[in-house]
C-alpha cells in the first residue's frame, strides 16, 4: 500500500512537471526613457512571436494576446496573474492575453526582430513628431472573420483560417525584409469592424489590406466609393495612393495566376472609415482546398507587391521634397 502511495505521488509530481515544461515561456523585459517604456518579449518559436497581436487599448494600457497559453518571466520569475514590475502593474485576464497597466500611453510602436527573435514595443507618454508616425507602421494586414464568423466554408475547411494562415505568413516575409507590419488578429478571436477601424485609424499604416476569400475562382480588389470625414486635399491623396498600390496588385496578379482579376467598389466600413490607403482583396476559393505551395505563391506575390508598393511611394515623397 505504501509503495503504490508513493508510486501515485511520484506520477503525479512528473506529470505535473512534464505539463510545466509543455506551456510556452516567454521572456519579458522592461526599460524606461525619457519619453517612452519599451518592453520587449522573448521566445524561440518564430511562429509565436509573428503572432503575437498587440493593440492599445482606449484607456491607455496595452494588451498582448497570445496564439496559445503561456508563461511570462521577468528576471528569472515567472508573473503571476496579477503582478507588479516598478510602476507597472501586469494582468492576465485568461490563458492567452497579458495586460501592461502604467502612465496613460499615447501611442505604441510594434517591431519584430528575427535575430534575436524577439517582439519590442516603444509605449510613448506623448505625442511622436509627424515625421516618426510615418515611420511607426507600414502595412495593416486585417485577416477577415475570426471566432464564430467562420466566413466560407468546405468540408473542414473556413474562409477565417485560410485569410489567417496568408496574413501571418505575409507578416512574417514582410518582418523579415524590415517593413513594419501588424495584423488587427493574429488567432482565432472576434474582432469587431469597428475595432478594426480603430486600429486602422489610430496605426495609420501606410496601407491597410483586408484579405477574404472569393466565392468564386477569382482575384477581385474592392475599395470604397466614398469616406467618410476627410477632407478633400487629405482625400485625393489617399485615392492617389491606393490607385497606385491597385495599379501594381493588378499587374503583379495578372502576371502571376491564370485567374480572373476584378476591380470592385464596395461601401464596406473598413474601407470607407479609413483614413489610410485601404484595400479588400478576395482570393479564389481554391484557397479552401489548403494547398500551401498555393497559398505561398499567393503570400510571395503580396510581398512582392507591398515592396513595389513602398518604394514607389517612397520615390514620390522624395521628388516631392526636393
Amino acid at each position: 500500500m505504501i509503495k503504490k502511495t508513493i508510486c501515485l505521488i511520484f506520477f503525479v509530481l512528473s506529470t505535473t512537471v512534464y505539463a510545466q515544461d509543455d506551456v510556452l515561456k516567454v521572456t519579458f523585459r522592461v526599460g524606461k526613457h525619457q519619453n517612452f517604456y519599451r518592453f520587449v518579449f522573448i521566445c524561440e518559436k518564430p511562429e509565436i512571436i509573428h503572432s503575437i497581436n498587440v493593440n492599445l487599448l482606449n484607456n491607455g494600457k496595452i494588451k498582448l494576446t497570445f496564439p496559445e497559453s503561456f508563461e511570462i518571466e521577468f528576471e528569472g520569475r515567472l508573473l503571476s496573474m496579477q503582478d507588479r514590475i516598478k510602476d507597472l502593474k501586469t494582468v492576465r485576464q485568461n490563458l492567452n492575453s497579458f495586460i501592461i497597466e502604467t502612465s496613460k500611453i499615447q501611442q505604441i510602436k510594434v517591431l519584430k526582430y528575427e535575430d534575436p527573435l524577439r517582439l519590442v514595443i516603444d509605449a510613448y507618454f506623448e505625442e511622436q513628431p509627424a515625421e516618426e508616425k510615418v515611420k511607426m507602421v507600414s502595412i495593416l494586414i486585417d485577416p477577415g472573420h475570426g471566432g464564430k464568423d467562420t466566413g466560407i466554408q468546405f468540408k473542414d475547411k473556413n474562409e477565417k483560417d485560410i485569410v489567417l494562415y496568408i496574413a501571418k505568413e505575409l507578416a512574417s516575409k514582410l518582418t523579415q525584409k524590415g517593413i513594419i507590419t501588424v495584423l488587427t488578429r493574429a488567432s482565432d478571436e472576434e474582432v469587431s469592424l469597428r475595432e478594426r477601424i480603430k486600429i486602422e485609424n489610430r496605426l495609420k499604416p501606410l496601407l491597410f489590406l483586408s484579405i477574404h476569400l472569393s466565392s468564386a475562382e477569382s482575384f477581385i480588389i474592392y475599395t470604397s466609393p466614398a469616406k467618410k470625414n476627410i477632407s478633400k486635399e487629405k482625400l485625393s491623396k489617399i485615392l492617389l495612393n491606393e490607385n497606385k498600390a491597385i495599379k501594381i496588385f493588378i499587374n503583379k496578379l495578372k502576371e502571376s495566376f491564370s485567374e480572373p482579376l476584378y476591380q470592385e467598389k464596395l461601401p464596406a466600413a473598413v474601407l470607407k472609415e479609413s483614413s489610410v490607403p485601404a484595400l479588400m482583396i478576395e482570393i479564389p476559393k481554391r484557397a479552401l482546398i489548403f494547398d500551401k505551395d498555393y497559398l505561398n505563391k499567393i503570400t510571395d506575390v503580396f510581398v512582392q507587391t507591398i515592396e513595389q508598393n513602398l518604394k514607389q511611394k517612397a520615390r514620390s515623397d522624395k521628388a516631392n521634397n526636393e
